[in-house]
């Protein structure tokens, strides 16, 4: 068994308390090398629970979690070599920069501006940049990357440096990942996607017709002619409008918006009917 995997089951045995002898940092570092492990036990329930604990519960100076997020940010993680594992690495790697950016916003803002947005920045270029669209993985587990994406930028919405620009482009980064042609989405994807929007729009910065203007920018997307990436466009755009309606509806937002969601889930589906006749 991984050395590191039995110290892990240990420390979890005993609550996941870290014995007092054990660097915290070197640990963290540790488990950042193998946060790509193609061992689900290892990376999912051990070394993101660890990383969790460690950030959360105030285990690490300011100083090593910048370390940590540069880290996360680099060509060792986030930016690796693309093949065909490599996503575990991105992805769970992508779900420490979360935690790290919501410790900054719900427990101590330790983050400079200019710091934010640099994560931001690459958080976006990462987003745009990944392809694998696979949810669970046959015996390696979650991969997942869209949605850990998402929840990375569910958080930045959230952080005060974030201005109506940098706001409007999430939306439309979230907009580039629905409206896919490749496969659809049977993991929830939309649902971490629409929390991501719905934080944006929460935040009362954009303007009502912005909203609305890129809800109808859904219906304007060049769509498939062929099966099935057809189906699977109309499929993901669909279930994501329609999340995003229930979502925003229950959060009693501007009716508005609201029923430009309506209208567009209306015009997509009709679409779909025309080029999909019974």
């Amino acid at each position: 068994m991984n050395d590191l995997k039995q110290r892990l089951l240990n420390i979890q045995a005993n609550d996941w308390e870290i014995p007092q002898e054990i660097d915290t940092y070197q640990l963290a570092l540790e488990a950042m090398e193998n946060i790509g492990s193609l061992d689900p036990v290892l990376r999912d329930d051990l070394i993101l629970t660890i990383l969790w604990k460690m950030i959360t519960d105030n285990m690490l100076s300011k100083e090593q979690l910048r370390n940590l997020l540069e880290l996360s940010l680099s060509k060792k993680h986030l930016f690796c070599e693309v093949n065909a594992d490599s996503v575990f690495n991105r992805a769970f790697t992508v779900l420490i920069v979360r935690i790290i950016i919501s410790y900054h916003n719900n427990i101590e803002d330790f983050l400079t501006e200019e710091e934010i947005v640099k994560v931001y920045t690459d958080v976006i270029k990462y987003i745009r940049s990944e392809e694998d669209t696979r949810g669970y993985v046959a015996e390696k587990g979650w991969a997942h990357a869209i949605a850990h994406g998402a929840d990375a930028l569910r958080a930045l919405a959230l952080c005060n440096s974030m201005e109506a620009d940098h706001l409007q482009e999430i939306l439309e980064v979230i907009k580039e990942k629905v409206c896919i042609s490749s496969s659809v989405y049977t993991h929830m994807e939309s649902e971490r996607l629409v929390t991501a929007a719905t934080n944006v729009i929460g935040r009362n910065i954009l303007s009502e017709q912005g909203i609305i203007n890129w809800v109808r920018s859904f219906e304007d997307i060049e769509k498939p002619s062929s099966l099935p990436q057809s189906q699977y466009f109309l499929e993901n755009t669909l279930r994501f409008i329609r999340a995003l309606y229930f979502r925003l509806k229950y959060k009693k937002m501007p009716a508005n918006i609201i029923n430009q969601l309506e209208n567009t889930s209306h015009n997509l589906n009709s679409y779909f009917n025309n080029v999909n006749p019974a």
